[in-house]
């Protein structure tokens, strides 16, 4: 699957819960530096989380979306998943969906340019 990562840094390295999208435009939206990526997601464990309307306003309020904690990350490795897959909204709005890797190895086994 085709997807993208927008970032203020060049280049696109490795950092826990990093995000990818599948558009473009909503990538730009995290940085002016896309880099698009072929993401084999039948390599990965993916936990899908559905959020009600409510707890779309709280993460959009509080700005705190499925494993952006530490805590949550190192859980959800422990339950065997590698990557999240949710809906997101960048600043201006715009939801999108969003697919986070937990790990660098998935990371390094899924992610090529």
């Amino acid at each position: 699957m085709t997807m993208y990562n927008g970032s203020r840094n060049a280049e696109l390295n490795f950092y826990p819960a990093i995000c990818f999208t599948e558009s473009e435009s909503n990538a730009r939206a995290y940085g002016p530096h896309v880099k698009k990526v072929t993401i084999e997601e039948s390599l990965l464990t993916v936990m899908s989380v559905e959020m009600t309307d409510e707890e779309m306003r709280e993460a959009i309020d509080n700005q705190e979306w499925p494993c952006d904690r530490q805590a949550d990350i190192y859980a959800a490795i422990a339950d065997g998943y590698d990557a999240v897959a949710y809906v997101d909204c960048d600043e201006f709005g715009q939801e999108h969906d969003c697919l986070r890797i937990l790990t660098a190895e998935a990371f390094a086994a899924v992610v090529a340019e």
